[in-house]
C-alpha cells in the first residue's frame, strides 16, 4: 500500500473526500440535534442506525413497504439479550478505532 500526499481542493463538486464529510456531517447533526448525545454504551446501536440510514437513504416511499415487511417477521426482544448484542458488538468497535 502506498501513501498518496494531496491537498484536497473542496472547491470542486466531487472531490476525493465529500462522502466522508457528508456522512460525518450526517452523524454529527442527528448526534447534536436529533438525539441531543449518545452514551458510550448506546454508539454501536446508534451507528448501525446511521449506516442503515445512509445504505437506504435512495429508498424513497417503498421504505415503510420494506419496514413494514421486516416488522411482521420480527420479534420482542429481552433487555439481557439486547445487553448481549451490544457487548458482542463492542469488540468490533474497538477494533475498528
Amino acid at each position: 500500500m502506498t501513501l498518496k500526499s494531496e491537498k484536497i481542493n473542496y472547491d470542486e463538486d466531487s472531490h476525493r473526500l465529500k462522502w466522508l464529510n457528508i456522512i460525518s456531517r450526517n452523524i454529527k447533526n442527528n448526534i447534536t440535534g436529533i438525539y441531543h448525545g449518545v452514551t458510550k454504551s448506546s454508539l454501536p446501536l446508534f451507528l448501525h442506525e446511521q449506516e442503515w440510514r445512509f445504505n437506504h437513504r435512495n429508498s424513497g416511499k417503498s421504505i415503510m413497504e420494506k419496514v413494514s415487511k421486516y416488522i411482521t417477521k420480527s420479534f420482542p426482544i429481552s433487555l439481557e439479550k439486547l445487553s448481549e448484542i451490544l457487548e458482542l458488538s463492542k469488540s468490533y468497535f474497538s477494533t475498528c478505532a
